[in-house]
């Protein structure tokens, strides 16, 4: 990813294959998602206890998604998955006609009498 190895230790990089449930992944079978999220969960737990400085998780599995309002809800932390991240994308390339309204004034603007 062309981080350069100074900062490597920015970085905590786990994964999920021993996690129970999450088997399913390595043999081509559904996850049991409400089986798993407890774990995936516990896993984020784990290294924000040992790293109280950590301000993000980046769930780079497409398996992974299920889990990120549990981890937002139980931790507190930004987590960004490939759904944020397509979102964060198409916001940022499609037009949006609500752009420069004051919607301040226009809150403030009286209706007219009928």
């Amino acid at each position: 990813c062309h981080v350069p190895e100074a900062d490597y230790g920015r970085f905590i990089v786990d994964g999920c294959e021993d996690l129970p449930g999450f088997e399913a992944v390595a043999m081509a079978q559904k996850v049991d998602v409400p089986k798993v999220q407890p774990h995936v969960v516990a896993l984020v737990q784990k290294h924000l206890k040992a790293d109280p400085s950590i301000r993000a998780v980046l769930l780079e599995r497409t398996e992974l998604p299920p889990y990120a309002d549990a981890i937002r809800k139980a931790t507190g932390v930004l987590v960004l998955d490939v759904i944020t991240l397509i979102d964060y994308f198409h916001a940022a390339v499609s037009p949006n006609p609500y752009y420069g309204i004051d919607w301040q004034k226009l809150a403030n603007t009286p209706t007219a009498k009928v």
